[in-house]
């Protein structure tokens, strides 16, 4: 494989995804594991991270994160921000702490509304890689999963979002119901 430019993971409360990046934004390699955020402990991360991304790491490529590994619960928190604002921050990331050399790991906060009171962590960046695709979209966008969100973005700005349970409750009503 071809020394990644970067790595991107998707850190979530139940499975860890990584992606070899490469400078031309072509994904190289992936990876994933189930040592999520609601399996580790605060030591747990780096060790966990190492096991997955390990051989990528010859050339020290910059690893960014996101998702609840950003959390209070996570590796290190990454305050929200506030909408209106761009999905992605560079300086609003985070390091998180190391100690093996060939990590430098950052950490994308997620976004917060304050009315409706609302947050996101990981779609955040989604919806940046979305905006990369349809430069200059201004409308709805709909992200599926266990939390659908709806969001509002205008201007390259996520505007407002709204988050439904609409994955949360498939499960439910389909495994532990009556119904199912």
């Amino acid at each position: 494989m071809t020394e990644p430019a970067w790595i991107a993971v998707d850190w979530g409360t139940s499975n860890l995804r990584a992606f070899a990046m490469g400078a031309d934004g072509k994904v190289l390699a992936e990876a994933s594991s189930d040592e999520g955020m609601g399996k580790l402990t605060r030591e747990g991360f780096e060790p966990a991270l190492l096991r997955l991304i390990g051989p990528w790491l010859g050339g020290r490529p910059p690893v960014v994160a996101c998702g609840m590994v950003g959390s209070r619960q996570g590796w290190r928190e990454a305050p929200y921000r506030t909408v209106p604002c761009l999905p992605l921050d560079r300086g609003a990331q985070v390091l998180a702490p190391v100690t093996d050399a060939r990590l430098k790991v950052s950490i994308a906060p997620g976004l917060k509304q304050m009315s409706p009171a609302d947050v996101m962590r990981g779609e955040e960046t989604q919806i940046a890689g979305a905006l990369r695709l349809m430069p200059g979209y201004d409308g709805v966008l709909c992200l599926p999963g266990t939390h659908s969100k709806w969001v509002h973005v205008s201007a390259g700005e996520v505007v407002s979002f709204q988050t439904f349970m609409t994955g949360e409750m498939f499960a439910l009503l389909s495994e532990a119901s009556v119904l199912r």
